[in-house]
């Protein structure tokens, strides 16, 4: 196919998907999407094919465009189990090796909360939303156990994969910018009248989608080398500007602190020259005060100043605290029952107030688990930390762990961390899974003490050149006697 076929096509698709955007958004998204995974089918395997079917429906389940939610609702779980199934099916990879700790300890920690989980149906407020939410958690802590065992373990088939997750992730910020662009709700934003939310069903779930994709397609560039890869991020981050999430922000900033600081104080001493040039030149020429002058930015500014900086959370939290230590503080109300509690506690004239959602996904755990999950939940946590802290930040790594931090932080006043109908906790575990697996060994310290005690050994003296001899029999070392000590005979 020549160079210019490939442009006049382009140039008429993108005329095409243009009216069709004018006159239906909807369409116009979903022939995209749709055209999209038709050119991954054509360069991708099977299952990596499935993979961008099952985050496309994970995007298209947590959307605010009715149609598309009702659409992906139940297939995304049908597309997850698929996803179990094929990958149980695989041969072991030839690069696995034995389970290391900490990706034991995780892989464990996500079935011991996926089992309790799903047995909380028989103490739930409603059983049968726990029942079937527990069975998306075992999905889910089945897949990353598989994937460890069965296809990650090859680093190169690892990255592809993420890399997939990725171009999912970066094609629904960009046609969420395109549907905004259309119905008005972008330029609501930018006017600084609303926060931006795309296809979402919300700003902030806009906000975590962009928090997770910077980094991945940060990771994706660093292991491919691919300059083109960054370009899903420029859309990602001004989107995350125009949801106005505070904590994806923050969140997504905190987290590139940390990989610059992991790098070393040299690192740390360019980015903050490099960056402190940037914004000097911005100022001077004029575009830093017009970009703070603007009434979108104006609103977002407003956001960090405001007297309760966490809209009420922090009053919600003290309130489910209550709620649940006084209650259910053992086993909790359930899993996934969160959306049934608000009714709970409506009729409680002590407690009127709405916790269908915690805005925490500890405290959520414990909320719809209690104590019991407390153990499991500490050790998944834990080993996010431990693949933060001893994972080298050098190639995909670097971005990896930028999204672990980036998402830890999130998960303090979002509630997505185990919510299993959307994007977030797939992303999210399979980047902590990817990052223990492949954690270099470290050797124990008493094996450097011995060798390092051991005397060095004594050189062997040359043999002088002697003529050749017939080979004298090995000494015999029967039981009950003593093996021949004389000199050790020479080849002559």
């Amino acid at each position: 196919m020549s160079r210019l076929t490939v442009l006049v096509g382009a140039a008429v698709l993108l005329g095409v998907t243009t009216i069709l955007a004018v006159r239906n958004p909807l369409v116009a998204s979903a022939a995209v999407a749709l055209l999209v995974m038709l050119i991954c089918a054509f360069q991708m395997d099977g299952w990596r094919w499935l993979l961008t079917l099952t985050m496309a429906l994970l995007v298209g389940a947590s959307s605010d465009v009715e149609a598309l939610a009702d659409a992906s609702f139940y297939p995304r779980y049908v597309a997850v189990g698929g996803l179990v199934v094929w990958t149980l099916c695989l041969r072991r990879s030839a690069a696995a090796g034995p389970t290391k700790p900490w990706t034991g300890v995780l892989i464990g920690s996500l079935w011991v909360l996926a089992g309790l989980a799903t047995l909380s149906a028989v103490w739930s407020i409603a059983p049968f939303e726990s029942f079937q939410r527990g069975l998306a958690l075992l999905l889910l802590a089945g897949l990353v156990h598989l994937l460890a065992q069965r296809r990650w373990p090859d680093r190169t088939v690892m990255m592809a994969d993420l890399r997939v997750v990725y171009l999912v992730l970066a094609v629904s910020v960009v046609v969420s910018i395109g549907y905004g662009a259309t119905d008005g709700t972008l330029a609501t934003a930018l006017s600084g009248s609303s926060r931006f939310q795309g296809l979402f069903s919300n700003p902030n779930m806009l906000g975590m989608v962009c928090a997770l994709a910077m980094p991945l397609g940060w990771a994706v560039y660093r292991e491919t080398g691919r300059r083109a890869e960054l370009l899903g991020i420029v859309p990602a981050a001004g989107a995350l500007v125009l949801s106005q999430s505070r904590t994806g922000l923050v969140a997504v900033l905190v987290g590139a602190l940390w990989v610059v600081l992991r790098h070393g104080i040299g690192t740390l001493t360019r980015v903050a020259v490099g960056a402190t040039a940037a914004l000097l030149a911005g100022y001077l020429s004029g575009l830093l005060p017009s970009v703070f002058a603007a009434s979108w930015m104006q609103q977002f500014v407003s956001r960090f100043t405001q007297s309760d900086l966490s809209n009420g959370r922090i009053r919600l939290w003290h309130m489910t605290v209550d709620l649940w230590w006084e209650n259910h503080p053992a086993l909790g109300y359930g899993y996934a029952s969160r959306n049934h509690l608000y009714e709970l506690a409506s009729y409680d004239e002590l407690r009127g107030f709405n916790v269908g959602l915690v805005h925490n996904s500890y405290l959520q755990m414990m909320l719809e688990l209690g104590l019991v999950a407390a153990v499991p939940l500490l050790l998944t946590v834990l080993a996010a930390g431990w693949a933060a802290v001893r994972a080298p930040v050098n190639r995909a790594n670097s971005g990896l762990v930028w999204l672990i931090v980036t998402g830890l932080l999130i998960q303090v006043t979002e509630s997505a961390m185990f919510g299993t109908g959307q994007t977030y906790p797939y992303v999210f575990w399979l980047a902590v899974v990817a990052v223990l697996l492949h954690l270099p060994a470290r050797r124990r310290a008493g094996h450097h003490r011995a060798a390092a005690d051991a005397p060095p050994p004594s050189p062997r003296p040359e043999a002088s050149p002697q003529p050749a001899a017939s080979p004298q029999p090995a000494p015999s070392a029967e039981p009950g006697t003593s093996p021949h000590r004389g000199r050790t005979p020479v080849l002559r």
